[in-house]
């Protein structure tokens, strides 16, 4: 499937319904793989962690989780259809799974009520769905050691089809890059807060606002003390390194005259 770069990562421009079926395709044929879903926050984090970079880019699929993302891309001779939301691609993959008759497991969110109404929330759009299980993590910087060994103990009795890992970017991602082939799985996602928003603990902005690229800041109104200053210095970050890929673009397209003209 084709993938273009957009700020040096490389992101998938197939539609919601490609990137799902050929995942649930590759689960059927038994072969692992993990996909990623970059939002600005993330995107600046692997311009600034050549690990993350290489987590991000090592992906089977890259799904365009910010708008500014896809409003970047417009500038490029190829260009990111639109936008696809985590919470979208989290519930439009759960629906094929229902249908396929697939398992999922659920690594995070804040507490088991938390679990337990995101469950109880997908049993009512999606009757069929089969939950092989949950395990809620502490709160640590890094997922290792006996914890880990826990945790990959629990995926690998519960034995499902895809891993949803929901304990913050870019954590989650490092987590599924390193521990892909030791957990009983075939498809790992990391989707940062869709535990919080298909739960119900946290509502979604309205969709006008998501459209606009402002979710961000319906997220800060929601939670300031948390986001205020995670946004205001990711997001001034982001449009740091847009202005500095811009700039460096136009000094390409200066040098290529000079050497035309001179």
């Amino acid at each position: 499937m084709k993938k273009i770069n957009v700020l040096n990562i490389f992101i998938n421009q197939d539609d919601l319904e490609s990137i799902v079926n050929s995942s649930i395709s590759l689960i059927k044929n038994k072969k692992k793989h993990y996909i990623c879903v970059p939002n600005s926050f993330l995107t600046v984090v692997a311009n600034e962690n050549k690990k993350i970079m290489e987590i991000i880019n090592s992906a089977e699929f890259v799904i365009p989780d910010g708008m500014p993302l896809v409003w970047y891309s417009k500038i490029l001779k190829e260009k990111l259809k639109k936008r696809i939301s985590g919470y979208q691609f989290f519930e439009r993959y759960c629906e094929q799974l229902s249908k396929e008759g697939l398992s999922c497991f659920f690594l995070g969110g804040i507490n088991e009520k938390l679990i337990l109404d995101l469950i109880e929330n997908l049993k009512k759009n999606f009757k069929n769905i089969k939950i092989a299980g949950y395990y809620i993590p502490p709160f640590v910087e890094k997922i290792e050691g006996k914890l880990n060994e826990e945790i990959i103990s629990k995926i690998n009795e519960a034995k499902p089809d895809v891993v949803w890992v929901g304990v913050s970017a870019p954590k989650q991602e490092i987590w599924i890059y390193e521990n892909l082939e030791k957990i009983n799985t075939y498809m790992a996602c990391g989707v940062g807060a869709v535990f919080d928003f298909y739960s119900k603990r946290i509502k979604r902005a309205p969709n006008l606002l998501q459209e606009m690229g402002l979710e961000w800041f319906y997220r800060i109104i929601c939670e300031p003390r948390r986001l205020l200053k995670k946004y205001f210095i990711y997001n001034t970050k982001f449009i740091l390194l847009v202005l500095k890929t811009l700039i460096k673009k136009g000094f390409k397209i200066c040098f290529l005259f000079f050497v035309i003209y001179v």
